[in-house]
């Protein structure tokens, strides 16, 4: 008689390293997500990996949280990736890792991206829907256009990065410094608009895959440069473009539909102990992913 295999129940909470990366792939895929390893290395070394092992082998289940502001004084999290095996799913395996994931974290202004029907299991664990938080993932081929008039834009360089980093805080609202000092690994390609005297005014990243090409994040004092922006890192793109758009990004959007995007998926942003997201929301266009906020 073959012995029973443990309860999720008795399985313990672990952190995750980059050890684990083909597990976490391995569950993407099983869930039907794309197995996308430089986003899942990204998300494991700039941000805190937690998950339940399955004692066959792999994982049960994950969740990945980012934490900004001072490392000893942090802000506010960011929780992503919560993925359950689907021979475990239904189990309440998700709710008991995300409560104690919750639990490990030590602020109380949580954020997360949820769909429409993981909506009631995150209700249940304290979140709510954030007013006009929504964002909407639009999709297609870019038409060439020409450069935005009166925007300067150029290439971002290594020694930018400080720049990068102080009108991000200044427009995020917290800081984002292990995440953004990993981006010119992550991304292809990087772009900043600047004034004339060189003074950076917002900037974006665009990193492709095979079939899609990936905008974000996207900042910028107002929209002319958003839009500058895109039209540099789209302007040599051959596949499909996909960005996550803030949902009150009206203008920009209008701007993208005509050249060719379409909304493809809407996602809730949850907010839990605090009632807004820091920072302006007005000058924030596209996060990097949902996975990151």
């Amino acid at each position: 008689m073959l012995p029973t295999p443990p309860s999720s129940a008795t399985l313990a909470l672990r952190r995750l390293t980059l050890h684990d990366l083909p597990d976490c792939l391995e569950l993407a895929q099983n869930r039907g997500w794309y197995p996308d390893r430089r986003l899942w290395t990204l998300l494991l070394t700039a941000g805190t990996g937690y998950g339940i092992d399955d004692p066959r082998g792999g994982l049960r289940a994950v969740c990945v949280s980012h934490r900004y502001g001072p490392e000893e004084r942090p802000g506010l999290t960011v929780l992503s990736m919560l993925l359950v095996h689907r021979d475990h799913a239904g189990q309440g395996l998700g709710r008991r890792l995300l409560g104690e994931v919750i639990a490990h974290e030590p602020v109380e202004a949580l954020a997360l991206y949820a769909s429409e029907e993981r909506v009631p299991l995150y209700e249940d664990l304290g979140f709510h829907a954030a007013p006009a938080g929504d964002v909407e993932t639009l999709e297609g081929r870019f038409a060439r256009v020409e450069t935005v008039p009166g925007v300067r834009v150029r290439r971002a360089t290594a020694g930018d990065l400080r720049a990068l980093l102080d009108v991000d805080r200044e427009i995020f609202g917290l800081d984002r410094t292990p995440l953004l000092t990993r981006l010119p690994a992550f991304a292809d390609g990087m772009s900043l608009a600047e004034d004339d005297e060189g003074q950076v005014l917002g900037f974006a990243a665009l990193r492709t895959e095979p079939h899609t090409a990936l905008l974000g994040p996207l900042v910028a004092r107002e929209p002319a440069l958003a839009r500058a922006l895109v039209a540099d890192l789209a302007r040599e793109v051959r596949t499909p473009l996909r960005i996550v758009l803030e949902h009150h990004q009206e203008e920009l959007r209008a701007w993208l539909t005509r050249n060719g995007l379409r909304p493809v998926l809407r996602s809730r942003l949850m907010l839990r102990g605090t009632p807004a997201l820091p920072g302006d929301r007005l000058r924030r266009y596209a996060p990097l992913s949902t996975a990151t906020g």
